[in-house]
């Protein structure tokens, strides 16, 4: 099992469940190194992740530490053990073994705090195997991608709604830093927007998803008036607002957008000084109101890039009570967090198996 100049290592996952798989293998690339690479090895319930390191494995630090490329590639192996089978399956136990096979450490359930899914987890299957080895790679974009798929994992092990649609976000996060080179958060998104819009192929899963949602679904399960508030009123330069407002009234064609822009134009009293910038909004309007058509990506976009958006900084700075102080059940803010998620979830998906690296 080792070479003369290096320390051989294998961890062994035993994981619980009855899965009945082919067995598969896998080169792991890793940060610090060219000319070597570890292997992992799946079968039915366990991982086995084996290579060699020019130093002994401190086994107890790498899983206590969480910062070796040696407990990188645990994780790697795990995530694509969960999601290539639509499982999160808990750890039984996890054995090292050194250079000379003879084991030196084993953790048992006792020390293991594993992930407990709180809803269906088959939906990963919607994941390319192929695409999701991504995540082998020892580059900048393989390990954004990783850290997308474990929240994304994440996600599945939480009730809240709150919880789920951030880690969701988080994983999208993750994912369109790679796709765009800007700096900005916004800016990152305005360029999600153009490629979604320039390749709306790329994304079946969400398409399939908008095409079912109605105008009354948006602006029942959103805060859109409150986002167009908050965007073009609260944080929109004055002199710049309403051609700014103009602008993305007339940006979308699609009919359920075309409704709604009609519906919004005068969403807050006394907000045009410019009767002509009014007028020829509402002419463009009301002309793709009598030729209506349906383009889902545009849905897409701006729920993915407009309004998620909004519900993520209205959480995340702190501008609004916390989600848990609502004792109602199913009130405004759990749904508008769940029709987000739902998308969200399959954006996520559509650009993990439409990834080029």
């Amino acid at each position: 099992m080792g070479y003369s100049a290096r320390n051989a290592f294998k961890i062994v996952v035993t994981l619980s469940g009855n899965l009945k798989i082919q067995t598969e293998q896998h080169t792991l690339q890793y940060k610090f190194s060219r000319s070597h690479t570890d292997t992992l090895t799946i079968s039915s319930n366990t991982i086995t992740i084996s290579g060699t390191r020019s130093q002994k494995p401190n086994f107890d630090d790498v899983f206590k530490n969480n910062k070796s490329e040696v407990y990188l590639q645990f994780i790697k192996s795990y995530v694509y053990y969960s999601i290539s089978n639509g499982v999160i399956p808990k750890i039984k136990s996890i054995t090292c073994y050194d250079k000379n096979n003879d084991v030196e450490i084993t953790y048992t359930k006792y020390d293991i705090v594993n992930l407990k899914p709180k809803t269906s987890t088959s939906i990963l299957k919607k994941i390319s195997r192929t695409k999701l080895t991504v995540i082998f790679k020892s580059t900048n974009e393989g390990l954004k991608y990783l850290y997308a798929t474990t929240t994304l994992i994440r996600s599945l092990c939480s009730d809240d709604y709150n919880d789920v649609f951030e880690k969701l976000w988080k994983s999208y996060n993750s994912i369109y830093r790679v796709l765009s080179t800007r700096s900005q958060e916004w800016q990152c998104l305005e360029d999600m927007g153009n490629i979604m819009l320039g390749n709306p192929s790329d994304f079946p899963l969400s398409l399939a998803h908008a095409a079912t949602l109605t105008k009354s679904d948006v602006l029942s399960k959103t805060r859109w008036y409150a986002m167009l508030e908050n965007k073009f009123i609260t944080r929109m330069n004055l002199n710049s607002r309403e051609s700014r407002f103009s602008s993305f009234l007339t940006k979308y064609h699609d009919h359920r957008l075309v409704e709604m822009a009609n519906d919004t134009i005068d969403f807050k009293k006394n907000f045009w000084t410019s009767q002509i910038t009014r007028t020829n909004t509402l002419t463009t309007i009301q002309a793709r109101l009598a030729t209506p058509a349906q383009v889902d990506i545009e849905i897409v976009d701006v729920l993915s890039n407009y309004y998620m958006y909004y519900l993520r900084n209205k959480i995340l700075h702190g501008e609004q009570a916390d989600y848990s102080f609502r004792f109602i059940p199913y009130n405004k803010e759990s749904i508008t967090l769940q029709f987000s998620s739902e998308l969200l979830i399959l954006i996520i998906f559509d650009l993990i198996n439409n990834n080029n690296f």
